[in-house]
């Protein structure tokens, strides 16, 4: 059967992941503080007075700066409060609401990334809207049994995680969530309408553990595939709790195994 194995958000772009083991998801908005946050590279066309959807590439992620995944990080929801700890060990906690706090991060992003900071930094969000790479308000799902054939024809043990999806599940035939487009899934108390294909960018070639590229994953991916597809991206329809453990069916089948 089906399952949901892992729910995963993103706080702030391009930094690291929130697992959550519950999420409570409303119908039309993305999972709750997926990408509230980016950090703006240098200025940008990001306006505060009318805030919306910008292009990744003002913004640090990994896909530019793969350092930033050598980056530890913890997020308080409730205080908005974020702790990253660098390589030398030291933990640098920041209000991400609060400008005044966001300095000493900054400092050291821009020890840790040199000539890739274009200029000064800023923590942006707009609400109601994800920083996501897309304007809509979609959760990611990626299914784990494409990973492993993926890393099986690579050689390399790729983690799902290099996929900054918001949803795994387990148990469906590789890359049959390709076949989910247009249906509705049901997990725990939500339904999700499935929209499209994710294509894949550099982020998804970075060790993580490392924060190198040590595979080019896209390239990996149209040379065994002939595309550079994994996971697919899903619109709340219904909205509710899911929890890691969940079953996942297909609103008139069971997914295929």
């Amino acid at each position: 059967m089906a399952q949901l194995t892992a729910i995963t958000r993103f706080p702030v772009k391009g930094l690291g992941p929130d697992r959550l083991e519950t999420a409570d998801l409303t119908a039309g908005r993305t999972l709750p503080h997926d990408r509230q946050w980016a950090i703006e590279n240098g200025p940008g066309p990001f306006d505060p007075d009318n805030p919306g959807h910008v292009k990744k590439k003002h913004f640090l992620m990994l896909a530019g700066q793969a350092e930033l995944a050598r980056l530890a990080c913890r997020y308080d929801a409730a205080a908005h409060q974020f702790e990253v700890t660098l390589d030398d060990n030291r933990t640098i906690s920041v209000s991400l609401d609060d400008p005044d706090t966001h300095k000493p991060l900054f400092d050291a992003l821009a020890t840790l990334l040199g000539d890739a900071v274009r200029g000064p930094l800023r923590i942006v969000h707009a609400p109601g809207q994800a920083m996501t790479d897309i304007p809509e308000p979609h959760l990611s799902i990626i299914n784990a049994a494409s990973v492993r054939q993926l890393s099986e024809k690579t050689g390399h043990d790729l983690d799902p995680l290099r996929f900054r999806g918001n949803l795994l599940i387990d148990g469906p035939a590789p890359w049959s969530e390709f076949d989910w487009i247009g249906r509705t899934l049901q997990i725990g108390a939500a339904r999700l309408k499935v929209q499209r294909r994710i294509r894949r960018c550099a982020a998804t070639s970075v060790d993580l553990q490392r924060g190198v590229r040590n595979i080019d994953v896209p390239k990996a991916l149209f040379e065994h595939y002939g595309h550079m597809d994994c996971g697919v991206y899903a619109s709340v329809e219904t909205g509710g709790r899911i929890s890691s453990g969940d079953p996942v069916v297909l609103e008139d089948d069971i997914l295929r195994t």
